[in-house]
């Protein structure tokens, strides 16, 4: 599905969240202008459930679309996305790779809260 499809069924429909049984087209992602942040789609594929915040997976996209394309793809599980990307959500590469295009001074203070999180966990699992 095609992500400005997607965010005319979310904002169309007004729910908490939107759930899909089909993957989203990540390079569909290039062609949103402005996306929310607060965007949640609970996308539902290969035996898979992933919540993806679609304002924050649009931001990922335009640091690095391969980051996107395995996130969208249910075939790939977190663990290989943190294998492959150093982080588990889009949130988690937004924080340690995109900071500087959040432009919600709120959303940019929490999200500079997470990096110092990530890279605390990540210097905790290796003993420093």
């Amino acid at each position: 599905m095609r992500a400005s499809e997607v965010l005319r069924r979310y904002l169309e429909e007004e729910e908490f969240q939107l759930e899909l049984q089909e993957e989203i087209e990540y390079d569909s992602l290039g062609e949103l202008q402005e996306v929310p942040l607060e965007v949640r789609i609970l996308v539902r594929s290969k035996g898979r459930a992933r919540l993806v915040l679609l304002g924050f997976l649009k931001i990922a996209y335009e640091c690095s679309p391969e980051f996107a394309k395995d996130y969208l793809d249910m075939s790939i599980s977190l663990e290989e996305i943190k294998r492959r990307h150093g982080v588990y959500t889009e949130l988690e590469f937004v924080a340690l790779h995109c900071l500087h295009m959040i432009r919600d001074k709120d959303a940019q203070a929490t999200m500079r809260k997470l990096k110092t999180y990530i890279l605390s966990r990540e210097s905790k699992a290796h003993g420093l």
